[in-house]
């Protein structure tokens, strides 16, 4: 069983490693892209995402063969899709710039010993979904001239097969990541690229002219330090819940990410402070897509990092309750959907005032900080190379400790819920009656 397997080197064989460069070269114009303020505070950490499908009738050959072929299709769509994502194919420059020099992404083909159901179904999910990566590169810091896009094919024993990609932070946030993969799976279905192509925004929007330049990134990676927990929060028992806190909290309408988020604060609060003798103050930071949220408005295939931020804190007891965080972050929400986030970004002034008091990125009074991200409503599950949706979307270990990633089921309304804890607190993390509740 691959339960026990899962570091055993024979579980995964490595058939074949290229580079795939664009179909058509890349202008001279757009040889160089400038990285904005909020590009350059980022490390070159590869944002990594798995989906997993399952085997289907279409499919009837089971061999090498197989996977030869499927390597070949996705190659030879990834080459044209990398026409429009140009930068992806490039190589940093330094931290200020990419050189679009058409370098290429890396593209490896695996064969996977075990069934997809094995790694599906293995109760330490990240660990288990990080087999179909190559090894350690998941929000891997990148500083030398390594591929800005890695991308891999995985072929199960039971014929099921997963699509990895490790996209630059650099360059783009999740959203960003999201817009390639439909723009790869249309090309591989055959169909003709989108109408609305990619918008590469570089620096026009957050420009680093108006800003010290930043020679190293300061907001890094550390897997080392954090372990994974999947939290699926199944529809029901969600509504139920965001009904109770509506009615305790005056909340009109609570979101799922807004109940699941502060259930999630709450909880890792109580966690960490339960080898103290009292609540250690904290703090949660929401990142923001602002594409929309902007005067002048961008399309959700505006490519960058084009994010902002807002926080609630809790320093005593009575701050965490479910309705005192959940009123506490709409009321965060609403602040933010007023400000043109173009001129009023807080995370710049988050990113300015750290380089100016030389600390780390979140790091203030506050003893505990803890950052969401909220990718329900990205439709990941709609991705579809010609297969039919994905039976799972992964999301593997990281980047750092105390980050919440929250991603919609496949089915339904539900929440898949990534948490990253240190080691010592996951364990009474995972034990919180009001967390069992949810998603027993």
């Amino acid at each position: 069983m691959a339960f026990a397997l899962l570091s055993s080197p024979s579980l995964v064989s490595v058939c074949d490693k290229t580079f795939i460069k664009p179909s058509s070269l890349t202008p001279p114009t757009l040889r160089y892209h400038k990285l904005s303020y909020i590009d350059q505070f980022q490390s070159n950490m590869y944002i990594p995402l798995a989906l997993f499908y399952p085997k289907v009738q279409q499919r009837e050959e089971s061999t090498d063969n197989e996977l030869s072929h499927i390597a070949h299709l996705l190659q030879t769509s990834l080459s044209k899709t990398l026409v429009s994502y140009y930068p992806y194919a490039g190589k940093l420059r330094d931290n200020a710039m990419v050189d679009c020099n058409d370098m290429g992404a890396e593209f490896l083909s695996v064969r996977i010993n075990c069934t997809m159901s094995e790694i599906l179904d293995h109760p330490d999910a990240s660990q288990a979904e990080s087999i179909v990566f190559p090894k350690d590169l998941p929000w891997a810091n990148n500083y030398e001239d390594g591929n800005l896009l890695v991308a891999q094919v995985s072929k199960f024993d039971c014929g099921g097969i997963a699509i990895s990609v490790c996209l630059s932070h650099k360059i783009g946030d999740g959203c960003s990541v999201l817009n390639f993969l439909n723009e790869w799976s249309r090309i591989t279905r055959g169909r003709r690229a989108t109408t609305l192509a990619p918008t590469f925004v570089g620096d026009s929007i957050f420009s680093s002219n108006n800003y010290s330049p930043i020679i190293a990134p300061q907001l890094v990676s550390n897997v080392s330090e954090c372990v994974q927990k999947r939290i699926f929060s199944p529809t029901n028992k969600l509504d139920a819940l965001r009904a109770k806190v509506a009615v305790e909290s005056g909340v009109e309408n609570p979101t799922r990410a807004e109940v699941v988020s502060a259930l999630l604060f709450k909880c890792a609060i109580k966690a960490a402070s339960s080898t103290t003798t009292s609540m250690s103050p904290s703090k949660l930071f929401h990142f923001l897509n602002v594409r929309s949220m902007m005067k002048c408005r961008l399309p959700q295939s505006a490519i960058g990092n084009l994010l902002s931020i807002f926080s609630t804190s809790a320093t005593k007891e009575e701050d965490i309750e479910l309705p005192t965080l959940v009123r506490n972050l709409r009321k965060g929400v609403e602040t933010a959907y007023k400000k043109d986030h173009a001129e009023q970004n807080e995370y710049i002034l988050e990113a300015v005032e750290s380089m100016r008091k030389g600390k780390k990125p979140f790091d203030d009074e506050y003893e505990d900080v803890y950052v969401c991200s909220n990718l329900c409503n990205y439709a990941d599950y709609n991705v579809d190379f010609g297969w039919g949706k994905p039976e799972r979307v992964g999301l593997p270990n990281g980047p750092f400790k105390n980050v919440f990633f929250l991603k919609d089921y496949k089915i339904g309304g539900g929440v898949d819920a990534r948490v990253m804890l240190d080691k010592q607190h996951m364990s009474e993390f995972e034990r919180d009656e009001q967390l069992l509740q949810l998603i027993s």
